[in-house]
């Protein structure tokens, strides 16, 4: 109430100054008009202050509801402490294989430089009283050529340990990102590879399109014949799904009944031609659970990505377009309208 009040005076003090100040400026007095000028510019300051106030008040308020609307990616934290590991174990393994090298090959110029000496003390004509010395000083050389002979040899054994270590090492990074059901690309894998594409459309303007796919009633499945009978029909419709896919397309299991398909350098025509091309082979496909048969259908959403998509709004259109065709009926295909 009180800044109410204080802003009303400012305002009364501001519309009176400005009807008084052209009035005596026609009395033509100077030294009134100083003193107006004067207290126009101190009037100013705290008006001023009030306005920069409120803009920065109005600003921090803009980012933290931007801040607030950015969606957050979860990530499983045993996958990524997995991946954290197996990173920073690699990069030991790799550090360890780079000393293993530089050993080598300081073993190798070590033994060359001793041999080279021991040649030339051999041709050398030593008095006698120094062949003593002499002889104690090739049998030392002979010791460390010897030993760094057997270095090596325990070196290159390292390194096969080391070789063997970091391939074990690239297939628990695989391990992380493929689902253990259907060997498919995994919920990570697959928004490293979404991401990936988005940067690709952004500079070189390849298009491509996002399908979306949802097994119909895959609740009745499971309700009817157990998990293991659900996991069955879905080992069963990842292979029909690869069967109709090229070899350069990208399938994931999205997370439980819904897989994801990225179809580069794909129009939205042939997408969709893709997206009936897959309903119609899954209906028309045989599926039986304790000899008795299972009709299986799709539900698929498509969408076309565009210059200015993101990971997020990409999938929200594909998803937008999948419920649509759950909400009309399933075992059909809708492709989302572009931005």
């Amino acid at each position: 109430m009180d800044v109410l009040i204080y802003l009303f005076i400012l305002i009364c003090g501001m519309t009176i100054g400005m009807i008084l100040h052209p009035l005596l400026r026609m009395i033509n007095l100077q030294s009134i008009n100083e003193a107006l000028d004067a207290f126009a510019r101190v009037f100013i300051v705290p008006f001023s202050f009030i306005v920069n106030y409120f803009k920065k008040k109005s600003a921090l308020n803009n980012a933290e509801e931007k801040l607030a609307e950015t969606p957050t990616q979860k990530v499983d934290p045993r996958e990524q402490q997995i991946s954290d590991s197996a990173q920073t174990i690699r990069n030991i393994l790799l550090t360890l294989a780079t000393a293993i090298n530089r050993t080598d090959k300081a073993a190798t110029d070590s033994s060359q430089t001793l041999g080279d000496v021991k040649n030339s003390i051999d041709k050398m004509a030593m008095p006698k009283d120094l062949m003593d010395a002499q002889f104690t000083l090739m049998q030392e050389i002979d010791r460390v050529i010897s030993t760094n002979t057997a270095l090596k040899g325990e070196l290159a054994s390292s390194q096969e340990i080391l070789v063997v270590q970091r391939q074990q090492i690239e297939q628990l990074q695989t391990a992380v990102r493929i689902d253990g059901l259907t060997q498919l690309a995994n919920r990570t894998y697959f928004d490293e590879k979404l991401s990936e594409m988005i940067k690709v459309l952004q500079r070189y303007n390849e298009s491509f399109c996002l399908m979306m796919i949802d097994v119909d009633n895959f609740k009745t499945i499971n309700d009817s014949f157990g998990h293991p009978g659900g996991d069955r029909i879905l080992k069963g419709v990842t292979f029909k799904i690869k069967e109709t896919l090229r070899g350069s397309d990208f399938l994931a299991r999205f997370g439980g009944d819904e897989f994801a398909i990225i179809l580069i350098k794909t129009s939205a025509k042939s997408a969709t031609d893709v997206a009936w091309k897959l309903c119609s082979t899954m209906r028309e496909s045989r599926f039986l659970l304790d000899e008795i048969p299972v009709n299986v259908s799709l539900s698929i959403g498509v969408a076309e990505a565009g210059p200015n998509d993101t990971e997020e709004t990409l999938l929200k259109r594909a998803d937008e377009a999948l419920y649509r065709v759950k909400e009309t009926g399933r075992n059909s295909v809708m492709f989302a309208e572009k931005e």
